[in-house]
């Protein structure tokens, strides 16, 4: 079946057959039709299987016949991250060329004041994220008035970022008489709620493939110590990844950055991509990592979703994935459009990394396989510019024998046992306290004696004695 039977105009058709689509994913075949006419609709399916062009073409072929009015969108598109939010704009500018269709930009990280000048020369179709739309609504900068079709991308990602609350203020601000389509990778319990309220009548799309993830991609899991990371990227970038753009995930963002660095000193060139950078930065990064071929790029899952680059050969997990739904679309990068990919992911035999991969092969219903790499012995780990101390031990020695005079030993040790009175120094007496207790010859310390000075008496000069 072709893009032509679906209901959409030659004129589209023909830009579709120029960009090398001749026919619909799954997805699309049943989605167009039904937005065509102008039915709600809510689609399931995994990522890379054409989503996108399942909204944006039907929705191009209905506003094709009129003209915006300043602040006024026809069309709003949600989107979860900036990231996604400008792969949407480069595909709407990319299916609607033959158009004179105008499209905007609202992300968080830009000018307002520029925005705002966009907003004011009328927009069809307003590409945004949820908070800054917000933020613009409650600025008095658009009315929803003219808005008649709605759509929530990536409604499952919407939920882990939560932007729910929000995309509930903004459907409440919506006009009643509009067609809303909803798609996600997956449907929790807020989805559907999200779907009960908002949607009318739906025309519910499942694809449910009988794997999660896309058959074109090879994936393996490399069993490493956890000083051995770096090592097996190197490994992995240059066996498969030398002629061909590539994604490696971290999950903490300050690993990407000593990523980064460790792999340009080995001579790769690569770049970081993160939620701390500019919008500037980002929009820069994405740029010259799609137009460079054998670039690689190192992200946290800000990425994971929306980034389509063409030719994408090899995808790395550094870091196992803490949820496992990420892990469908982290590897979905590669492997789009009938091409091939490759995926592998480090797992180290820590018991937080095992439970996680036990969860991903749970999640996808798959057991992957194990690839080797030839590791060099792993030499103990040493804080750089330090040494290990040596630990001398101590020498025995003999005892050393000291020569004493006779007098001591005489007064230390006495030949024949003498009394206590005569033992002890003539100013010390001995004091009766216990008269039936025989006492010892040889008394250590003052035991029953008691120095001169504590029994002498005391002269009554020392004493003031007041009277009554």
């Amino acid at each position: 079946m072709g893009f032509s039977k679906l209901g959409l105009s030659s004129k589209l058709c023909e830009t579709i057959a120029s960009l090398g689509y001749h026919t619909p994913t799954p997805v699309q075949q049943q989605a167009i039709p039904y937005a065509l006419r102008g039915q709600d609709i809510l689609a399931c399916a995994q990522t890379g299987t054409g989503k996108t062009a399942g909204f944006l073409l039907p929705l191009i072929e209905i506003l094709s016949d009129s003209r915006a009015k300043a602040r006024m969108p026809r069309a709003i598109i949600l989107e979860p991250t900036r990231e996604l939010a400008l792969q949407v704009l480069e595909n709407f500018n990319t299916y609607a060329k033959s158009y004179s269709l105008k499209a905007a930009l609202l992300v968080g990280g830009e000018s307002l004041t520029q925005q705002e000048k966009i907003l004011q020369q009328g927009v069809d179709v307003l590409i945004a994220t949820p908070g800054r739309l917000l933020d613009l609504l409650e600025r008095g900068k658009i009315m929803l008035l003219e808005t008649k079709y709605v759509v929530i991308d990536e409604a499952d990602r919407m939920l882990d970022m939560g932007f729910i609350p929000d995309v509930n203020r903004l459907m409440a601000m919506l006009p009643r008489n509009r067609q809303t389509l909803l798609f996600s990778a997956t449907l929790a319990d807020e989805i559907k709620k999200l779907v009960d309220t908002y949607l009318v009548q739906p025309k519910k799309i499942i694809i449910t493939p009988e794997e999660r993830t896309a058959a074109t991609i090879e994936q393996h899991y490399v069993a490493v110590g956890p000083r051995q990371k770096r090592e097996a990227v190197r490994h992995l970038l240059s066996s498969f990844g030398k002629d061909t753009p590539n994604i490696i995930f971290c999950n903490r963002k300050s690993e990407i950055s000593i990523l980064v660095s460790s792999l340009k000193r080995h001579g790769f060139d690569v770049e970081g991509l993160h939620g701390d950078l500019t919008q500037t930065t980002r929009n820069k990064t994405l740029k010259d990592f799609k137009e460079n071929p054998a670039s690689t790029l190192v992200a946290s899952d800000v990425a994971a979703r929306g980034l389509d680059v063409d030719k994408l050969g090899l995808v790395i997990n550094f870091d196992v994935p803490i949820n496992a739904e990420d892990y469908v679309h982290r590897i979905g990068r590669t492997g789009r459009a009938g091409q091939t990919g490759k995926a592998f992911t480090l797992v180290t035999e820590t018991e937080k990394d095992k439970k996680l991969w036990m969860a991903v092969e749970k999640f996808i219903q798959q057991q992957i396989p194990v690839f080797s790499i030839p590791f060099e012995k792993e030499k103990p780990f040493k804080a750089p510019g330090t040494k290990k101390p040596e630990i001398k031990k101590p020498e025995l020695k003999a005892p050393v024998e000291r020569k004493v005079s006779a007098e001591i030993k005489e007064s230390v040790e006495p030949k024949s046992p003498v009394s206590p009175s005569q033992k002890m120094p003539h100013k010390y007496v001995r004091k009766e306290r216990f008269p039936s207790y025989e006492h010892p010859e040889n008394v250590v310390g003052f035991g029953e004696f008691a120095p001169a000075f504590i029994l002498k008496k005391v002269s009554q000069k020392h004493f003031s004695l007041e009277k009554d």
